[in-house]
């Protein structure tokens, strides 16, 4: 058999034990086998005893050692009666009601179209949320589903981490703690959405100092961005517009993505998008090329600039320009939650057809009551694209994100500009991603 063509019906969890008979005659079956057997670090997905296409969608009743077993989502060889029992993040049997496998196998049948009829979101809605995470999260890994489907997740508790942050930010508490942690639910539909925007509501509420909540917002902020806005409810979306709009009065440097959220979440705008995209062709103009001059383009949303000047020597110079934030907004006296606007790195995405986007950083400085960026690129051969919506960030909130992803970040940086990543540099561990990144630029430029 070849990997062309996966078997219909395969785990949706990553994790899958044996099952057996409880040998009383009760149907009851228990858990006999190690966790994949005994391959825990590998996805069950991916196992090769799955792409068998005999292997058949059940539900049965299922536990560990001698406690109380309940029905549980499980796949049935017909050939030998071997069974296999899907886990949920602890070990245990995933919970499935009759009606919630029956679901399964119809949407594994239609893996490339599933059904979205109301009766297909009543039950779906219906399961725990083990079920309807890892159903979503393999069909949005694997096919491209009705955006309804992921409706089900259990959005009235974002909706209320988002009102309780509206809340204290407007100074209409007090709020409540949430009764259920938001977790990893929600990343079949959004990822880096949840997990700041929880992290957030608790840094407000235990009074955390303003650069961990102005983090977890710019965080917040770049995962909105990044979000497929169907796949959020309308209410929800809305809700979440009002918050990006809201963050964005405690820190100037915000607005610009809180406008490209709003406009994202609440539908096409009428008119011009405020996105801050220059497109490119890897081919000058005409004009450009007879004369040898530079071929420049810009766009703007308020005192937020990008510029590109496209040389015919193939390379690309790019110029940010960011308001700077002072202390206070002007209009309602708020404090902001960036004072100083120092060691400020602005991300910058390439796209180019047939390749992956490829992200750089551009360090900022003092110019003129602005914060202005450069960096020098060599054009893609295909035509591209320069989108400069995220959120600048702190040198310091880049420590996750691997030195070897930095460092074509450095090799387009002037001198000048090298200079504020080693200014930045000299308050960060030794382990930092920055330092590391330096250590590596130091040791291409020495070869």
């Amino acid at each position: 058999m070849t990997d062309a063509a996966p078997a219909t019906h395969r785990p949706l969890a990553r994790w899958v034990a044996r099952l057996g008979s409880a040998g009383d005659g009760s149907g009851v079956h228990r858990v006999t086998g190690p966790v994949n057997d005994g391959a825990e670090r590998t996805d069950a997905r991916t196992l090769p005893l799955f792409r068998d296409p005999a292997w058949r969608r059940t539900g049965v009743p299922a536990g560990r050692d001698e406690g109380p077993a309940a029905p549980a989502l499980a796949l049935r060889h017909p050939g030998d009666g071997t069974l296999y029992v899907e886990l949920d993040d602890h070990g245990r049997p995933l919970p499935a009601s009759a009606q919630g496998t029956e679901l399964v196998a119809r949407i594994e049948e239609r893996w490339d179209a599933p059904p979205a009829e109301p009766d297909v979101l009543r039950v779906l809605a219906g399961e725990g949320l083990d079920l309807r995470h890892a159903l979503l999260h393999r069909l949005a890994v694997e096919s491209d589903p009705p955006p309804a489907l992921f409706h089900t997740l259990p959005w009235a508790d974002l909706d209320t981490v988002a009102g309780n942050v509206l809340a204290m930010l407007g100074g209409t508490g007090p709020v409540e703690r949430p009764g259920r942690e938001l977790r990893h639910w929600f990343t079949p539909a959004a990822t880096r959405v949840a997990g700041p925007l929880a992290v957030l509501e608790r840094g407000m509420r235990e009074g955390r100092e303003p650069a961990a909540l102005r983090h977890e917002a710019a965080s917040l902020m770049t995962g909105l961005l990044a979000a497929p806005p169907e796949r959020i409810p309308a209410a929800t979306a809305q809700r979440l517009a009002r918050l990006a709009e809201r963050l964005s009065t405690r820190d100037p440097l915000l607005r610009h993505t809180a406008r490209v959220i709003t406009v994202r979440l609440h539908g096409p705008p009428a008119g011009r998008s405020p996105s801050l995209s220059l497109r490119l062709d890897p081919v000058l103009p005409a004009a450009a090329r007879t004369t040898g001059s530079t071929y420049r383009k810009a766009a703007r949303d308020e005192l937020f600039e990008a510029r590109a000047e496209h040389t015919p020597g193939g390379r690309v110079h790019v110029t940010l320009r960011l308001p700077e934030p002072t202390g206070s907004d002007e209009g309602t006296g708020e404090n902001h939650w960036i004072a100083t606007p120092d060691r400020l790195v602005a991300p910058l995405t390439v796209r180019a057809a047939d390749s992956a986007p490829r992200r750089y950083w551009i360090a900022l400085r003092h110019r003129e009551g602005s914060l202005l960026g450069v960096l020098d690129l060599f054009a893609p051969p295909d035509r591209f694209e320069l989108i400069a919506d995220e959120p600048a960030v702190p040198f310091a909130a880049l420590r996750t994100v691997p030195a070897v992803e930095l460092l074509p970040s450095l090799h387009a940086s002037s001198t000048a500009t090298q200079r504020l990543w080693e200014a930045a540099a000299t308050v960060l561990p030794a382990e930092h991603s920055v330092r590391m990144a330096l250590r590596l630029y130091r040791e291409d430029v020495a070869r």
